[in-house]
């Protein structure tokens, strides 16, 4: 039998050697013993610069963490014998969350495995109340609205290599002047998870009108605005991302927006 969880949440600061240390502590302490044919074990640390490093043990895999305590990822594939009874065991660890699988006969083992696994890594998955559209759940596909004059244009050019560079898939509307969106922009609003407006000068309407769209598909809605503009914070409502950048430098709210997307 196989159990794969999945958990979105997870100390930014968790210790992984630490934490896959414990874990392969406590396999110890139960009695299994690691596998060592190397074709069967895998475990590998990934960096930012497309470096990888690959190991055929976990006491190799350890001293790597020691080295390299911030590594873009993690992948491990081991496993263990008790008897005639074997764990297989395949954690990985990305910055947007935790993958794990246990494979065993015994559903004891598979259920107190991952138990254990959610308690030393300190993995969970947020409680959303009352049916809100968490960042957590979210593909990363975004939706990016913006006026289509030149300072509209430049914003989202610039928005939107910003975005791309993160990983995120962009769909963008065109330039309309009828009230009601055209079906064309409101298939692309469907498409994505996140509707993101850069609003600048100019008339709002179509603002208003594409992102209450949004939010009546609970689409994930971040709106930002110039800071000289008189857009008021809840003129849709609330439950949205309401930020805001200095005229000409829409660059500015990058930090926010790192803290408010979902991250890979």
């Amino acid at each position: 039998m196989e159990d794969f969880r999945k958990y979105r949440v997870y100390p930014n600061n968790l210790n992984l050697r630490a934490a896959y240390g414990g874990i392969y502590d406590h396999l110890r302490r139960s009695g299994y013993t690691e596998y060592t044919a190397k074709q069967c074990q895998e475990f590998t640390v990934h960096f930012l610069n497309d470096r990888t490093l690959r190991t055929n043990t976990s006491q190799e895999f350890l001293s790597l963490l020691n080295q390299y305590p911030t590594p873009q990822s993690t992948y491990t594939h081991c496993h263990w014998n008790r008897k005639d009874q074997e764990v297989v065991l395949t954690i990985e660890v990305r910055r947007s969350g935790i993958d794990t699988t246990v494979k065993s006969d015994d559903p004891t083992t598979l259920a107190g495995l991952h138990d254990k696994i959610a308690e030393i890594f300190q993995a969970r998955n947020p409680v959303v109340e009352n049916g809100a559209t968490s960042r957590y759940d979210l593909r990363p596909t975004v939706f990016l609205a913006h006026r289509f004059d030149e300072e509209g244009k430049r914003y989202a050019e610039v928005m939107g290599r910003f975005l791309r560079q993160l990983g995120f898939e962009i769909l963008q509307g065109e330039g309309y002047e009828a009230r009601n969106i055209p079906e064309k922009v409101a298939d692309r609003i469907r498409a994505q998870d996140i509707f993101l407006c850069i609003v600048s000068e100019g008339d709002p309407t179509w603002i208003l009108s594409e992102a209450s769209f949004a939010k009546g598909l609970s689409k994930y809605v971040v709106i930002l605005v110039q800071d000289d503009l008189p857009f008021k914070k809840g003129i849709i409502g609330a439950d949205y991302e309401h930020m805001i950048f200095p005229k000409g430098f829409v660059e500015k709210a990058f930090t926010d927006l790192l803290s408010a997307l979902p991250r890979k």
